[in-house]
């Protein structure tokens, strides 16, 4: 059965058994309950695999956010189903919270740990934006492989998920790997804006990497398709306009595979930092 996710009454809550984790992720705190017979079983897993995001929910909390997690674990083979399933949930409610407040892109990000400068990959799933943060997030903080939140002045809210990777065997499954697990770089403090590529994954080029300088109209036409909540914003346009801009000149990278530019972008980066 899969996870449902809903406010259960004050009775309700008082017979379950109930384990609440807190997170702080994409500038945003969450108040994770997972109840149910299996609840205590789902929230180490998700401690686990979610270790970035703890927050003991001390200091500026900032806004908050709540979400339960009805777990019901009959099969013990479905934990990974149940645990995809929630960073889905978990990942809507965020961007839900920040709605019309941060300008958020479908997209992977890592940062320089000295300085923050920050490489945005812009692309839509299944492109390898997972398996390039795994590989850069060795050299580089890792930011996300997901959505990547961005304030008015091009800083960068974190939301260093786990990343979720497709099972050869099982395409349509991914499991949750906690980024401290996979022994990923911690994102540094302030991270900021250095360059946006936009990815366009071929398994046709072979070993070949394929780049192309976009115009700022053109890179806009290519982000747009791959943004959250873009129409809540103030003047939705100009602010993605303004920070491919300010950022460019954003760069179309074809490839095949991401071991194949794994340098290729570290290079880049290293040289906007």
């Amino acid at each position: 059965m899969p996870i449902r996710t809903r406010t259960p009454s004050t009775r309700e809550t008082s017979n379950l058994v109930s384990h609440i984790l807190r997170l702080r992720a994409l500038g945003r705190h969450l108040e994770v309950r997972c109840i149910g017979d299996s609840a205590d079983v789902l929230a180490s897993a998700m401690t686990a695999s979610w270790s970035r995001c703890l927050s003991n929910g001390g200091g500026d909390c900032g806004p908050s956010d709540a979400l339960h997690l009805d777990a019901h674990l009959d099969d013990p083979g479905r934990l990974a189903h149940q645990l995809m399933r929630t960073t889905q949930e978990i990942t809507r409610t965020l961007i839900a919270g920040q709605a019309g407040r941060l300008l958020m892109l479908h997209a992977g990000a890592v940062s320089h740990p000295e300085t923050g400068a920050s490489l945005v990959y812009v692309a839509p799933g299944g492109t390898g934006k997972t398996t390039l943060s795994r590989l850069l997030g060795q050299r580089f903080g890792y930011l996300t492989d997901e959505t990547v939140g961005i304030a008015d002045d091009g800083a960068i809210h974190p939301y260093p998920k786990p990343l979720s990777v497709r099972r050869p065997d099982a395409p349509h499954l991914k499991d949750e790997l906690s980024p401290d697990g996979l022994g990923l770089l911690p994102a540094p403090i302030a991270p900021q804006v250095a360059r946006i590529i936009v990815l366009d994954r071929d398994p046709e080029l072979g070993t070949s990497v394929e780049t192309e300088e976009l115009s700022v109209m053109d890179a806009l036409f290519a982000v747009v398709e791959q943004t959250s909540s873009l129409s809540w914003l103030d003047r939705p346009l100009h602010r993605l306009a303004d920070l491919l801009e300010a950022s460019g000149p954003v760069l179309r990278v074809r490839y095949a595979e991401a071991s194949e530019i794994e340098d290729y972008l570290s290079a880049l980066l290293a040289g906007r930092s």
